[in-house]
């Protein structure tokens, strides 16, 4: 188990299972495979159990959680007695609180870019400024503040270092047309 930053584990193994709880965050999983004693994730309302495989579970604010599978097989459902959907490598599934779970094809240029924060960076891809200074929190003390709601809106595409939210605010306001003005704690961006 690998874990991602400001993540929280409970871990609870015995003869019969291995079920890690995640309370919050994002961690990757390589399970060795073993019949007797299955392998279940839990965060939150959704359960992910593995057969001898590596996966990411990553939780989200608003009460999400992301599945996306490296190698092997896995099933996630939702609830105790949710019926199971299976993933295999190079799958991802985004399981929101209700509604149906709709595995997708992401490849695996994708499935590296998702695990890029194994090697110090974030990828943007999809994401807005917003979340992007979301997500920076993460990683740093240093903070991204957007006071207007349209260019938190606006999106940016691209793999940055987590450790240097300074460089990725100056990169957003060169390629949309902004302003990063570096403050005491962090980097303002603004309409140019």
């Amino acid at each position: 188990m690998t874990l991602n930053t400001d993540t929280t584990i409970r871990a609870a193994f015995d003869g019969k299972m291995r079920r890690v709880d995640l309370l919050r965050g994002e961690a990757l999983f390589d399970v060795a495979k073993d019949p007797a004693r299955p392998f279940v994730v839990v965060a939150g309302d959704v359960r992910v159990r593995a057969v001898g495989t590596s996966f990411t579970v990553r939780t989200h604010d608003d009460g999400q959680v992301g599945v996306i599978v490296r190698e092997g097989v896995v099933e996630v459902w939702r609830g105790a007695e949710g019926k199971p959907v299976r993933l295999s490598a190079e799958h991802a599934v985004q399981v929101a609180t209700a509604g149906a779970l709709v595995p997708t094809t992401v490849g695996s240029a994708a499935v590296d870019r998702a695990m890029a924060w194994r090697q110090g960076q974030i990828d943007l891809d999809g994401l807005t400024l917003g979340q992007a200074a979301d997500e920076f929190a993460r990683y740093s003390d240093r903070r991204i503040v957007i006071d207007d709601p349209a260019v938190a809106k606006l999106k940016m595409t691209g793999l940055f270092s987590a450790s240097d939210p300074d460089g990725f605010a100056k990169a957003a306001a060169l390629s949309l047309g902004l302003r990063a003005t570096t403050e005491a704690d962090g980097v303002r961006l603004s309409r140019g």
